[in-house]
């Protein structure tokens, strides 16, 4: 396996892994390739992949968002979980944020992955906001890393 920064040019693929990943967890209609590039239109992304054998099984998208570096999405595929890929993602963006002047690393995430919000918690991420939904699994946590 090997986990790399990459670009949009895997943005197809990215959108093709992801769509079983948060449609067996979040039970809706996950995002579009045209709802993934209105997202990041205006942004300037950072994209790192998960491969096995050429395929990818884990990416994150993440950018600048209030002077912080924002995980927009973390997707690593069912089969391959609890295997420290979720977690070198994660490493790969905190790593990419220091390096870039970041002082922290945030993220959101609905009540429904529960898998994410105990890595985030392991990782060291507290939670600074909740919005709640009237349906509790989609009410969401929003999580920061500050660096020291």
């Amino acid at each position: 396996m090997e986990i790399v920064q990459s670009n949009n040019t895997e943005l197809n693929e990215i959108v093709k892994t992801n769509y079983p990943i948060f449609k067996d967890i979040c039970g809706k209609e996950p995002y579009s390739l045209s709802q993934y590039n209105a997202r990041i239109k205006e942004k300037k992304p950072v994209f790192f992949v998960a491969k096995e054998n050429h395929k990818l099984i884990g990416n994150t998208i993440a950018f600048e968002d209030n002077n912080s570096f924002y995980i927009w999405i973390i997707g690593v595929s069912k089969n391959k979980r609890n295997k420290g890929i979720g977690s070198k993602l994660l490493e790969l963006n905190e790593n990419y944020a220091r390096k870039n002047g970041f002082e922290s690393v945030t993220t959101k995430v609905y009540n429904f992955s529960t898998e994410m919000k105990k890595l985030l918690k392991k990782r060291g991420y507290t939670i600074t906001r909740i919005d709640n939904a009237h349906n509790e699994l989609y009410s969401a946590n929003h999580y920061c890393l500050i660096f020291k």
